[in-house]
């Protein structure tokens, strides 16, 4: 993973350098919109355009916070934000506003000083999108510590279906992080920037992981990443199988909407401390020591930080064995009773300041999930490194797809009926191998299919589920739910406008 100072200059005359060549027009167009917008709305013309993907995240769900390494890749779906500077001294103003001005209202706010740079209110159950933006203009000039940050006005346009589980927040705010820091005129490294999204987007009250801040960031084009967290960030590019017919990704959305922040205490956050208090147990059952996370089992189990699909069978093996009294889940009291902790100790342990609900805490069904969907990411990853050595190598990708989906479903309950039935008839219409992507509960499904097979696979599931669920929808409106892609870039900055 290189780690180069992220001051990108990416000539508008190169947009084929960020897009796939089906994409360019329709953003050469969308640019020249965003701009055309800005001019009228602040009566002046933006510097320089900022841009980060979202992603589809190909296999390993629900595991980059406990440690382990996934595969996604940026897809040409992004958030840009058209930005211009003020050149007086004491105007340190920022002014939002959206493309969908009526869906979000524009926005203004001062900065507040080192300390507090600016207020971010978040209210369990309310998601306002001005705190993505502050979330993370205030992560980067925490770093940055600048005395006077510029004054900047800003619009924003996405294309990415929020709670979709594209990745629209993380695109959001590592958006806002490079356009901060290029209106200042600082430079950071990639790996600073990716580590300020991840913690910047804790100001929302989302307990993020990693993953998607880093495949924003971190993507080059026609390369899926294989993402790993620990001992370190590293971001390993890499070449999906070259195949005849050739292969692509198409993603469906079930236009089930999840909005992670309003549901976090009973979905998100809650798997989050769950898969924190199974670390704490196993590491307590296996060596006396308690652990942070679920790779840090791992490790002491291997003596090694090096991850072994052997090792992480074997570690699901033990959790069948060690939970097979209870796999159903802990009261608190039992949990109390489980790992020798109070109530409160439990709470400010594990729970925080972020907010859960929960009845009773799933120890097995989350540490089982963990460990098997590494072992997927791990044999998903060495099959595109042997490609050459593997006859059937399309369906076996499709398989571990599969079997993902699966564990999401009846392990980490993170799937919806929507999201099965659409993993269905995905199948049903000939995909390989079909799967939920993104935090689920909703959201999209990523399908692996062969390129010939586009129009047709399209046509298919169309038919079967949104002609059907959503008989009303336009063809524009098609296609912006269910579309191929092909691996992305990461994020960028414009400037020849």
């Amino acid at each position: 993973m290189m780690d180069t100072e992220f001051i990108p200059n990416v000539k508008f005359s190169s947009i084929s350098e960020i897009y796939p060549e089906i994409n360019q027009l329709e953003q050469i167009t969308r640019y020249k919109s965003l701009i055309s917008v800005f001019e009228k709305l602040y009566n002046r013309k933006p510097k320089f355009i900022a841009r980060s993907p979202g992603r589809v995240n190909l296999i390993g769900e629900h595991i980059d916070y406990a440690g382990f390494g996934v595969l996604p890749m940026a897809i040409s779906r992004d958030l840009i934000i058209a930005v211009d500077i003020t050149n007086e001294e004491n105007d340190m103003k920022v002014r939002i506003a959206n493309i969908l001005n009526e869906k979000y209202p524009s926005k203004s706010w001062e900065y507040e000083g080192k300390e507090k740079i600016v207020e971010i209110k978040v209210e369990e159950g309310v998601s306002e999108w001005e705190n993505y933006f502050k979330s993370g203009y205030k992560g980067i000039l925490q770093h940055l510590s600048l005395d006077k940050p510029k004054g900047m006005y800003c619009l924003v346009d996405g294309s990415i279906p929020p709670g979709a589980g594209l990745s629209s927040s993380a695109a959001y705010i590592c958006s806002v992080i490079i356009a901060t820091c290029f209106a200042n005129d600082v430079k950071v490294t990639k790996t600073k920037i990716t580590e300020t999204a991840i913690i910047a987007e804790r100001f929302t009250g989302m307990n993020a992981g990693g993953m998607d801040q880093t495949v924003s960031i971190f993507s080059l084009k026609d390369h899926a990443s294989y993402i790993k967290f620990l001992p370190s960030l590293t971001a390993t590019p890499i070449k999906l199988p070259s195949v005849n017919p050739s292969i692509v990704f198409v993603v469906a959305n079930s236009l089930i909407t999840s909005d992670k922040v309003v549901t976090a205490p009973t979905n998100y956050n809650l798997r989050v401390v769950e898969t924190k208090l199974a670390a704490y147990h196993l590491g307590k059952s296996l060596f006396n020591n308690p652990c942070e996370n679920l790779k840090q089992v791992c490790d002491l189990y291997s003596n090694s930080e090096e991850v072994s699909i052997e090792n992480l069978i074997k570690l699901s093996n033990y959790v069948d064995n060690i939970y097979k009294e209870n796999q159903e889940g802990f009261t608190l009291d039992e949990l109390s009773s489980l790992l020798n902790l109070k109530h409160d100790e439990i709470n400010n342990k594990f729970i925080g300041k972020f907010p859960i609900r929960a009845n009773k805490f799933q120890l097995y069904k989350r540490s089982k999930h963990v460990f098997e969907e590494a072992s997927r990411v791990l044999k998903f990853y060495e099959l595109c490194l042997n490609e050459d050595k593997r006859e059937n190598i399309v369906k076996e990708l499709g398989n571990l797809m599969n079997e993902s989906h699966k564990s999401c479903k009846e392990l980490f309950n993170c799937s919806c009926d929507e999201l099965d039935e659409l993993v269905k008839i995905c199948l049903d219409g000939g995909a390989f191998g079909s799967r939920l992507t993104g935090a689920g509960w909703g959201g999209c499904t990523v399908s692996l299919i062969y390129e010939s097979d586009i129009d047709k696979f399209i046509r298919y599931v169309t038919e079967k589920y949104y002609n059907i669920k959503f008989p009303n929808l336009s063809k524009d409106e098609l296609e912006n739910v269910i579309f191929a892609t092909s691996p992305g870039c990461g994020a960028a900055i414009i400037t020849n406008l």
